[in-house]
This record gives structure tokens, sequence and C-alpha cells, in this order.
């Protein structure tokens, strides 16, 4: 038991990461002898990964089609009713991503993005092929297994395959770099609904005439799949030993800037005359955060964070929380959009696809807008706020949305949700890598993702159970069988944004050392620290008080230095 734990203490400790100088020259060309590798090259390469990975976001339009094949026809009025027998493949499916992606996380930065995108393209073609063998021979327990266990392994390890490396090559633009990592993954929602409809025969699920069928679309699109993510895994690579841009690497974490290149700037000096020594204090960040130097420069990258450390930090542990409540809405809306569209609000299922796809282009362009707005802002935390504010409007508005039949109000709900849905995921990335530098992201973000994953099984499958429950009680009214759902993932909406508020992003509010009795700490809008000690006494400090108390941490960090030194 001893060996089992101290495995995983180890597993989750080290993400270093050995070359030999072969592979690193091997590495500075995309074709050997003919085109250098050239770090814009891996923005293309993530799209198409992604993409391909995205198709997870079509499932809905499985859902009828699979169970009319295995079933039989399930019909009210000549509309084929959903038995959420099927929509469970994909709650378990987005489970198993989010536990693959926490476990291979630190692997993955160990061994390279290649070797975890290979391995996810590949469990990803398998997981196709038995859903298809499963569908075929009338299996949907070889269903849960290919698509669900197989194939959610393989989208697990591939969704987090091109982000480390972007974060890493693009420390000057984390936002624009995650957005870019995963709105492929949007994209693939746009055009899978068209390509599974068209494959598998436009009526199939109401009268029963196919096209090619439900096996043979698992089939065609998983291979077309595989071809284009392994083309794309061969661009895949971190960056050499060393690499920065303006100063800032891979353990450099947001606010430190200044202090860690101030200390490389006078690392000829001993460190008893840079103690000595005055350093102009450094110009307020965007986030209030005043790098006051004075008389120290802590060493390079002093700052940064160990794995280990960064996971059991009380702001990664908000963090999670946060991003559990910001994607359960989404991720519920998006596995059932189209059976709402076509049972609650009566129309065809070419509607139904269509409007997926819109839903898809929403969740892409929350990918893409709000991490690129969070370079320009210079912070993440406040558009998290805004999303999950939205997010708790939009859903409160909803149930009466369609039990009104009012279908342009019921869209744009739907839209907007989608669209902070996708704008998480965007920003989640280049968030830890601001906390915890991008060197631990790989595993980090592998291991957010199981708050996604525990939305989607734990979540999941309450709102199927409370969603048959409420078809039991109204039939043949369905109107309003999602109400009680909504009502529920309200409650985590509004926890979210209550939780959000007291991460902690300021460099100063993350390291100052808690004073006896404090309970919890955060800033107002004016940037004034306020600490609630035991007892609930509240105190807010001035600028003068935190500047002295923050000279007084970096002097004892030298100190601690100059004896190590001696």
């Amino acid at each position: 038991m001893n060996r089992l734990g101290n495995l995983i203490v180890w597993h989750y400790s080290s993400t270093h990461y050995e070359r030999s100088e072969k592979q690193l020259e091997r590495e500075k060309w995309l074709i050997p002898g003919l085109v250098r590798f050239n770090r814009y090259f891996l923005m293309p390469a993530a799209v198409l990964i992604q993409v391909c990975c995205g198709s997870l976001y079509a499932w809905s339009g499985y859902n009828l089609p699979i169970e009319r094949e295995i079933y039989g026809p399930n019909l009210a009025k000549g509309v084929a009713v959903d038995r959420g027998q099927a929509s469970n493949v994909f709650f378990v499916a987005v489970a198993v991503f989010g536990v693959t992606a926490a476990l291979l996380g630190p692997w993955l930065e160990r061994n390279g993005p290649f070797k975890g995108a290979v391995l996810g393209t590949c469990l990803f073609y398998m997981g196709n092929l038995l859903t298809a063998l499963g569908v075929h021979v009338g299996s949907l327990p070889l269903v849960f297994f290919g698509y669900g266990f197989v194939g959610g392994a393989g989208l697990g390890i591939s969704y987090i395959a091109p982000v480390s490396p972007l974060q890493k090559w693009f420390p000057d633009f984390r936002g624009l770099a995650a957005g870019l990592a995963v709105c492929g993954f949007g994209a693939g929602s746009i055009f899978s609904p068209f390509t599974q409809k068209a494959l598998i025969g436009e009526t199939f699920a109401n009268t029963g005439i196919k096209n090619l069928g439900v096996s043979l679309t698992f089939v065609i699109l998983g291979s077309c799949y595989f071809a284009c993510m392994l083309l794309a895994s061969f661009v895949l690579r971190m960056p050499p030993p060393g690499y920065s841009v303006n100063g800032v690497d891979i353990h450099t974490v947001k606010g430190a800037e200044e202090l860690d290149n101030a200390r490389a700037a006078s690392a000829a000096l001993p460190v008893s005359n840079a103690i000595e020594d005055k350093v102009e204090e450094a110009k307020m960040d965007r986030d209030h955060t005043v790098v006051n130097l004075h008389s120290v420069a802590p060493a390079k990258n002093v700052f940064s964070m160990t794995l280990a450390q960064a996971l059991s930090s009380i702001e990664y542990i908000l963090m999670y929380i946060m991003f559990l409540c910001n994607e359960i809405t989404g991720l519920l809306i998006i596995s059932k959009i189209q059976s709402i569209v076509q049972n609650q609000l009566g129309k065809n299922a070419t509607e139904a696809a269509n409007i997926n796809s819109i839903l898809g282009g929403c969740n892409l362009l929350g990918r893409l807008v709000l991490p690129t707005l969070s370079d320009y802002l210079g912070q993440r935390k406040p558009l998290f706020m805004l999303s999950l504010a939205c997010q708790t409007i939009f859903l409160a508005v909803l149930p009466k949305a369609i039990g009104d039949k009012t279908y342009g109000l019921t869209l744009s709900c739907a839209f907007i949700i989608a669209f902070f849905y996708g704008g998480g995921f965007g920003l989640i990335p280049a968030f830890l890598s601001d906390q915890f530098g991008s060197k631990n992201v790989g595993a980090t973000h592998g291991v957010i993702l199981t708050a996604w994953a525990m939305a989607g099984v734990a979540g999941g499958l309450v709102f199927n159970a409370v969603y048959k429950s409420e078809v039991a009680r109204l039939a043949p009214d369905l109107l309003h069988a999602y109400d009680l759902n909504f009502h529920w993932i309200l409650a985590f909406t509004s926890f979210g944004l209550l939780v959000s508020f007291f991460i902690p992003t300021n460099l100063r509010d993350r390291r100052l050392p808690k004073l006896e009795g404090e309970r919890i700490r955060f800033r107002f809008v004016n940037g004034r620290l306020v600490r609630v000690f035991k007892g609930f006494k509240v105190r807010m400090y001035s600028r003068a008080e935190e500047d002295a108390e923050w000279d007084g941490y970096l002097k004892g960090i030298a100190a601690q230095e100059e004896t190590i030194k001696v």
C-alpha cells in the first residue's frame, strides 16, 4: 500500500521532461531539411485535433438513431421520443474524458505532447469502431464501453495534448493560445450534426429510412478523425530548455515577472550587496498588484510552484469549484438540445441539427472571444464572474421560455449559455498558467477537467433521472419536463459566482503568510486588501501597510537565500 502511495505522490510531483540533444535538434524542423519549425504551426494543428475531438458535442444527434437501431421505434404522433438510454453514453464519455486527463496529465508533461496525441488518437479510433460494432449487434453495453470508456479515454488525452505546448510556447499570449487550443472542440459540433444526419439518413429516427446507417457512420467518421488527428500530432512539441518570451518562462506565475527579471538583472551582484541596493518600485499591474521590490530581489522563479503545491493550494480548490459550476449548465443543455428542439418545441430533425450547429458556433466563439479579451484586460477572473452571472440569469429565464414555446427567447438563452460555457474552457488553461506556471498546465488542466467530468456523470445521471420522472408525471404534455432540472442547476451557477469572488489572483494575496487568527482574505475593486479574522473581525489595510508587510516578506526570502549560500 505504501508503494502505491509513493507512486501516486511521485506521479503528481514530477513534471520534468528529458530530451536528448538529437531529439532537440530534430524538433527544430517541421520537415527535416525543408521547413523549420515555427511556434505558429502549433495553432492549426491544435485546432484540427480539437475539431475531431469536438464531435463529442454532437452526440445528441446519435441518441434517437441508436435507440431506434437497438430497440426499435418509439414514436408519439409520428415523432421519435428520447428514451434517455443512449444519452447516458455521452455522460460516461465525459466522465472518462476528465478522469483520463487527470491521470495522464503528469505523464503527458514527462513524455511530451506527441506521444499523448498519438495515444489519444488510437484510443478514440478504437472507441468509434467498438461503438459501430455495438450498434450493429444491438448491444448498448458495448456502445457504452466503446464510445463511453475507450473513446472517452482517447478524447481526454487528445484534448490536453495540444493545450500544454501552446501555453508554453506563447507566454505572451496565454489567453489567445488557450482559446485557439480548445476552440476546435466547439467547431466539431458545428459540422458533425450534418455529417451524422447525412450518413445515417435524415429521417431515420422517425421513419426508419436509412442512408448508410448508424454503424457505418461511426466507421467512416472515426477513420476520418483518426487520419486528421494523427497528421496533426507530428506538429506538437515542447519548447527547448530555457525558452522564454519577454522574461516569462514556463515557471513564471502572474505578478512575479518584475521580481524575477529584477533578480536576473542583478544576478552578478553578491546577495549581501543586493540587499543593500534599492530597486526601483515596479509599476502596478492590471491586477492592482504593486510589485514593490524596495531593497530586495528574490531569486529567479522563487514564486514558481511544484505540481503538488499547485494541486493542494486553496486557490486551485476554489478554481475547481468555480469551473464545475461554470460548465454544468452548458454541458447538460448541449447533451439534450436536439431532443428539446424536437420534443418540446415541435421542430423537425433538420431544424434540430441546425440548432445544434449554431449552439456549437456559440461554444466556439466563446472559446475564442473570452480568452482573447482576457489577454487585453490582463485578467481572467472577472470574465469567469461575468460568465457565471449571465448563465444564472438566462438559466432562470429558460423554463418560462420553453413552457411558453417562445422559440426565439429559448434559443437566445441556450446560445448565450453555450457562449459562456465555451468561454470557460477557453479561459481555464490561461488562468491556470497565470496562477501556477505553464510548466504545470498539462497536469493542472487535466485534473480540473474532472470537474467537467463530474458535471457530466453525476449531473448527467441526475438530469436524466429527474427528466424521466417528470415525463412520467407530466405526460403527454412535456413542455415543463425540464423545469425541475433547470432549477437545481441554477443553484450551482449561483454558488459558483460566490466562490469565484474569493479566488486570490493577486501575487501578494497568494503568498503573504497568514496572520494569527486569519480566516480569509480578499480585495475590493479599489485594490485594498481585506482580511477576515476569527470572530468575523474585518480589517482593511492601507497601501502603505501592505507595502511594508510585502517588503518584509521579500527581505525574509532574500535572507534565507543568503543563509543557504553561506
